[in-house]
C-alpha cells in the first residue's frame, strides 16, 4: 500500500516496509523505537485521507473505508476448496454501521496469525453449524472479489446479493447448534468465536458493496439479519482496539455452552453440524496480494 501509493512515511523508515495488499506484513529495516504500528497507521490515514472513505453512505466497491465500533472476530470454517483456497486459518470479522438508508454490515477477512496477544486454539470443542456455501465463499475471497470460477459456479449458482447474504450469515450465524434466538445477541455461545472488541477502530478495503433488493429478502428465521440494507465485503488494511479493556474473548473457558435439547438450527443455506475432533489492545489483520492472508 505504501509502494503503491508513493508514500514516504519519514526518513527513519526505509523502502523495506510492506503493509497490507503490498504483501507479507510489516518489516522494518533500520526502525526506531518510536515508529510503532500505531504510528505507521496514523501516518497513512494522514497520506490517505483523500482516498479513504468515512461517511458508510457512499459506495465503497474498491475503496478504502474507515470506522470505529463494536467488531467480532471468529474463524471461517473452509471446506479447502482445491482452486484458489485460502492457505492459512482465516478470521471472519463483522462489524455494523447505521446510515440514513438503513443497516450496514461489514464482513472482513483476514488471517488469524494477525491477531497480536492472543493463543487461538487449534480445536473448538463445542462444534457447530458451517455454511454450505464455504467453497464459494473462500474462492470469492481469496480471488479478492473477483468472479468465482465456474467450477464453483456450477455448485453455488448464487447471484452477488446471495452471496453477500451467505457471508453475512456465516458472520453472525456460523457455529450456531440451538436455537437462532438464543443465540441472537451472543457470539460466546457459537462455536468458532474468538473476540467481540467494544472499542475498535479499523481501515478496511471493501471488494463488493451489495445492497439488497428491497422485498426481496425475509429475515423471519433469522433474526440477526433483520433490517440489513448493505453488505460490504472485504479485508482489513489494519485493525486495533482502542482500549486493552474492550477486549473479550469467547474461546476456551469463556464459551458458554447452551444445552443441545433446545434444538438444532433452521438457518437456511447452513449444513448439518461439523463437530472439529487478556491479551494486549491491538489486533492487525492484513491481506495479501495473491489471496493468501499474511502474518504481519
Amino acid at each position: 500500500m505504501i509502494d503503491d501509493n508513493g508514500i514516504r512515511l519519514g526518513s527513519r523508515i526505509k523502502t523495506a516496509l510492506n503493509l497490507g495488499l503490498a504483501g507479507n506484513g510489516v518489516s522494518l529495516v533500520g526502525r526506531d523505537q518510536e515508529n510503532t504500528t500505531f504510528d505507521v497507521a496514523e501516518k497513512l490515514k494522514k497520506k490517505l485521507r483523500k482516498s479513504v472513505i468515512t461517511d458508510f453512505s457512499t459506495p465503497a466497491s474498491g475503496r478504502l473505508i474507515q470506522g470505529a465500533g463494536h467488531t467480532e472476530v471468529a474463524e471461517f470454517q473452509m471446506w479447502g476448496y482445491p482452486q484458489h483456497r485460502l492457505r492459512q486459518r482465516t478470521a471472519v470479522i463483522h462489524t455494523q454501521a447505521v446510515t440514513r438508508e438503513g443497516r450496514v454490515d461489514l464482513c472482513l477477512f483476514g488471517s488469524l496469525k494477525n491477531l497480536r496477544g492472543f493463543a487461538v486454539p487449534e480445536e473448538d470443542p463445542v462444534g457447530g453449524w458451517t455454511s454450505s456455501a464455504a467453497p464459494m465463499i473462500e474462492e470469492f475471497i481469496a480471488l479478492r472479489g473477483a468472479e468465482v470460477s465456474t467450477g464453483t459456479g456450477r455448485e453455488f449458482p448464487f447471484d452477488e446479493e446471495q452471496l453477500a447474504v451467505e457471508i453475512l450469515k456465516v458472520a453472525l450465524s456460523q457455529g450456531i447448534y440451538a436455537d437462532p434466538s438464543d443465540h441472537l445477541g451472543r457470539p460466546e455461545t457459537r462455536a468458532y468465536t474468538m473476540l467481540g472488541c467494544d472499542a475498535t477502530e479499523y481501515v478496511a478495503l471493501i471488494y463488493r458493496d451489495v445492497v439488497l433488493t428491497a422485498g426481496r429478502w425475509d429475515f423471519r428465521v433469522e433474526p440477526e439479519l433483520e433490517g440489513v440494507h448493505r453488505i460490504l465485503i472485504g479485508a482489513p488494511l489494519w485493525m486495533r482496539t482502542t482500549r486493552q479493556d474492550s477486549v473479550r474473548r469467547h474461546f476456551g473457558e469463556n464459551r458458554v455452552v447452551i444445552p443441545r435439547a433446545l434444538g438444532a438450527s433452521s438457518t437456511s443455506a447452513i449444513a448439518p453440524s461439523q463437530e472439529t475432533p487478556h491479551g494486549h489492545g491491538h489486533v492487525i489483520l492484513q491481506p495479501s496480494r495473491d489471496g493468501e492472508h499474511t502474518q504481519n
